[in-house]
């Protein structure tokens, strides 16, 4: 009976994980102590929750790309730095406590979404100036690969964050393209954790069937809400995701 109330309440963590997810971000700090409260200690917990998250992004953009909003191209190109920097982050995951850096990284979510509050137009404004180089944007996108690999949460954050650089005006368009990203990371940093033999199996799939109804709940949401959605979504899951971190953080 108990089993069966914890695999209910994965399924139902890893739904609501799923919208927030293919949203904004953030969604693994529902599914990471849902993992944990049943005995999965914080290293397996990090590795399993891949499991759910490389599902549920691949339903999103899935859910995306029938609707017409993905840009395939400008996905792999940016996947491709963010990728390269997977296996760094997942080693520092594998050898340290995702918890080393709690503090820091809230302080950082904070700061950021403070910035967007204070200038909503940096999501949303779209330019016919000249491209940010591609050198830095290479530099972003390996940056965020190694923290994707490191602790995973908060990713679409930061996805949503470096590709408003670019300057799309297009807050679906981007999400799309932060979907398909998110599926290409999570699967090498998930094949890590696997040889690793940081995987459980059974909760990471049933956590995987909510994840995977979110991921397309969201996605749905996301397109016929548009911007506006996005937006208010992404800064509500920032201050989250800031001050959980920190308290997390302060409780050590």
């Amino acid at each position: 009976m108990v089993d069966a109330l914890w695999y209910g309440m994965l399924i139902v963590a890893g739904f609501l994980a799923g919208i927030v997810n293919t949203i904004a971000g953030g969604g693994s700090f529902l599914t990471l102590p849902a993992l944990m409260l049943f005995g999965l200690d914080p290293q397996v917990a990090n590795g399993t929750n891949r499991i759910a998250v490389l599902l549920s992004s691949a339903s999103a953009t899935l859910t995306f790309d029938k609707h017409g909003h993905l840009d395939r191209q400008l996905a792999i190109r940016l996947a491709v730095p963010t990728i390269l920097g997977v296996p760094f982050g997942a080693l520092l995951a594998i050898k340290l406590p995702a918890t080393a850096f709690e503090g820091v990284f809230g302080l950082l979510f904070l700061a950021m979404a403070a910035l967007l509050v204070s200038n909503p137009k940096r999501l949303t404004e779209k330019t016919t100036s000249k491209p940010r180089p591609p050198v830095s944007m290479f530099a972003i996108f390996f940056g965020i690969g190694i923290y994707v690999g490191f602790i995973q949460a908060g990713m679409g954050i930061l996805l949503l964050l470096a590709m408003s650089l670019l300057k799309t005006g297009n807050l679906v368009a981007s999400n799309a393209v932060k979907n398909l990203i998110g599926f290409l990371v999570t699967s090498m940093a998930t094949l890590m954790f696997v040889f690793y033999g940081l995987v459980h199996w059974l909760p990471g799939l049933t956590m995987a069937v909510g994840n995977v109804a979110g991921g397309t709940v969201g996605a749905k949401l996301a397109i016929a809400k548009g911007n506006r959605l996005i937006f208010g979504f992404l800064v509500i899951v920032m201050v989250a995701t800031g001050a959980k971190l920190i308290v997390s953080a302060s409780w050590r």
